[in-house]
């Protein structure tokens, strides 16, 4: 059974609880390796304890509904990263999947969800369209919340990343990018600051500062809040590990195949 580790003084603690309590729909963006999944279960208990219905959205699980041994033969992963033909699939149905569960759900109804957001994971979700959904995700009820490790945190993440790689705890740790596919990732954040201007080090690893800014700018037409975590949590289980979910949003096979050309 998933514990609830987060230390109830501290301001972690504080603002997620604050943020189950008070949202509809309460995204960690960031990319892999940056503890999203670990908060996004942390979240879930304490949603639970407030007495809310949760349901969650998670990258993998979404993407997962697409990658059917078919469409991968077609649209194949290469060196651990989801086709982009996949992922541009995911995020145009991503937010017919959120309207749909906003007019579904209890008043009392939660999402959870990741919002890895670069390299066109979800990105969607993040930019004005003028939809029916859009007024929910620029307002008030949405928050993303951006978890920033510092550089121990986060070499204590791929050193734990080693270790799931592995030996998995959990099914889902199977898909979970390798340390060399996160720093990997990392280097779209650099890109991206050079695309909008953001000055950084090419090449000088992981900055929290820099990984910071790319993603506030990113989220800058969106109610965001970043997360400086500064000390490594201690995990017994794994991240995977959740109860008091009501459901997950994925597309069902018809949108998969109206969305994914066969």
């Amino acid at each position: 059974m998933p514990e609830l580790i987060l230390d109830s003084n501290g301001g972690l603690f504080q603002r997620i609880d604050r943020a189950v309590r008070g949202q509809r729909i309460l995204f960690f963006a960031g990319l892999p390796g940056s503890g999203k999944s670990l908060l996004l279960q942390q979240a879930v208990l304490l949603a639970g304890r407030a007495g809310r219905a949760v349901h969650l959205l998670q990258w993998d699980v979404t993407r997962a509904a697409f990658e059917t041994a078919e469409n991968l033969r077609r649209y194949p992963q290469v060196g651990g990263v989801t086709h982009i033909a996949v992922r541009r699939a995911v995020g145009r149905w991503v937010r017919q999947g959120i309207a749909a569960w906003h007019a579904a759900a209890p008043p009392r109804g939660l999402l959870i969800g990741e919002a890895p957001i670069l390299g066109n994971r979800l990105v969607e979700l993040v930019e004005p369209v003028p939809d029916a959904v859009e007024p929910l995700l620029s307002g008030r009820q949405s928050l993303f919340l951006i978890p920033v490790p510092s550089r121990e945190v986060r070499r204590a993440i791929e050193a734990a990343r080693e270790r799931t790689a592995r030996k998995p705890m959990h099914e889902r740790e199977k898909a979970d990018a390798a340390p060399d596919v996160l720093r990997q990732l990392y280097r779209e954040v650099e890109l991206e600051a050079g695309r909008r201007g953001i000055a950084a080090a090419a090449g000088g690893g992981y900055n929290p500062e820099l990984y910071s800014r790319v993603f506030q700018r990113l989220l800058q037409d969106r109610n965001h809040e970043a997360l400086v975590i500064d000390e490594a949590l201690s995990v017994t289980g794994s991240v995977y590990e959740m109860d008091a979910v009501a459901g997950e949003l994925a597309a069902d096979p018809a949108a998969v195949a109206r969305l994914l050309p066969g």
